[in-house]
């Protein structure tokens, strides 16, 4: 099985072709904007939180978060913008997206000495960039070329039975051909970290699982709560999930069955074949970020049902905060059927019994196959609401 992609520079392939506008600071989110703005289609705008009050661990998660997106292999060419003050500046964002070797560009107002100068520059820049992408065109490549990300939400008791193993199959199937997979959310790990060290590749894997796990479950016991306060969530509970390890067995089936081959922290970047778990929150629209900074083209979300599969977007992220990074959405209840038009698989079918896990991974395979060949996402055709990114931050704020 093939796709039609963007072959990139670093020998990456891409999904999509976009010039990405990136702030170097939250400051420059209304310059990145206009920016985009003013030239149209091609261009988007990766607008963020992260300002210039962050401790150093998180200025330099952000550093790699920001590279991670000018680095994603469906940006074709990238601007970083900025004010000029940053404590995370637009030159080292585009020095680590350079090492790529695709087109990149920084500038600040305080560079090029006023907000006016530096708009008008980054418009001439954006459209001539955006006049040198559009001339490339898509080439066949095999599926170890995928790097899947894979996230869930709306659980309910479909959940670990429907639209997660399904994901976990597709995931699967691409590992198969020489491709990478990875998802997150380790709160959702507690309770069944121990299964997925035993699908570790090595020893030192499995001491990992356990390390980002511990660690998440200090940092909530040092705030002097208790995680079953948020997790299972009032919405969860009303899809029919009691406990915590009851989400957390149903939210690991979306990993397929190969083994793990290693933990990465929030954003950092895939560099091989395989399965791998990212540390960070269950913040959907931290998750996003984490995931398309670590070079995923593609992302599955998998819904059980209730509320959240009502939205026709993405509640807590519409996902027009990240148009680099195309979202195919899964729904599993039969109880929500009548908004399976606005889902790109419904697999409520085995749930009906009417087919099996494998038959709805093979038809999920196959539209992400498509959507990798330029086919829009459900939400790329119905979504058109702009979101600000949040960048995962564990320091204090000064």
């Amino acid at each position: 099985m093939e796709f039609l992609g963007y072959e990139r520079p670093d020998g990456t392939v891409g999904v999509r072709n976009y010039v990405a506008l990136i702030p170097a600071g939250r400051c420059a989110n209304e310059l990145a904007a206009r920016i985009t703005d003013e030239v149209g289609g091609g261009v988007v705008a990766l607008l963020h939180n992260h300002g210039c009050i962050y401790l150093k661990p998180d200025r330099e998660r952000a550093l790699r978060a920001l590279i991670g997106l000018g680095t994603n292999p469906n940006v074709a060419a990238a601007i970083v913008v900025g004010i000029g003050c940053e404590g995370v500046t637009a030159e080292d964002i585009a020095e680590g997206i350079a090492k790529s070797n695709k087109p990149v560009e920084a500038m600040t107002v305080g560079g090029e000495g006023d907000y006016q100068t530096t708009l008008d520059k980054g418009i001439k820049m954006a459209k001539e960039m955006l006049g040198d992408v559009s001339l490339l065109r898509r080439q066949p490549f095999g599926l170890g070329q995928l790097r899947l990300a894979m996230k869930c939400g709306g659980s309910d008791t479909t959940s670990g039975l429907g639209c997660n193993p399904v994901a976990g199959w597709a995931a699967d199937a691409i590992i198969a051909q020489g491709g990478s997979a990875v998802f997150s959310e380790t709160a959702e790990l507690i309770g069944a970290e121990h299964i997925m060290a035993k699908r570790a590749a090595d020893e030192s894997v499995a001491q990992r699982i356990y390390e980002v796990v511990g660690r998440m479950e200090k940092r909530i016991s040092d705030a002097g709560v208790d995680i079953r306060g948020s997790e299972p969530t009032p919405g969860n509970i009303q899809g029919g999930l009691t406990t915590l390890e009851e989400k957390s067995l149903g939210a690991i089936a979306k990993s397929g069955t190969t083994p793990l081959r290693g933990v990465l922290e929030w954003g950092e970047r895939l560099k091989k074949e395989g399965l791998f778990f990212m540390d960070g929150s269950a913040n959907t629209p931290q998750m996003f970020l984490g995931l398309a900074s670590a070079g995923a083209q593609i992302l599955t979300f998998g819904f059980g049902g209730g509320l959240p599969a009502r939205f026709h977007s993405v509640p807590a992220c519409s996902c027009g905060a990240l148009p680099i990074l195309p979202v195919l959405k899964i729904l599993s209840s039969p109880k929500d059927a009548k908004e399976k038009e606005y889902f790109d698989i419904y697999a409520g079918t085995i749930i009906e019994g009417q087919e099996s896990i494998p038959e709805v991974g093979d038809r999920l395979l196959k539209e992400i196959t498509a959507v990798a060949s330029g086919k829009p996402t459900r939400l790329e055709m119905f979504s058109h609401y702009r979101e600000v990114m949040e960048m995962y931050s564990t320091s204090p704020m000064m």
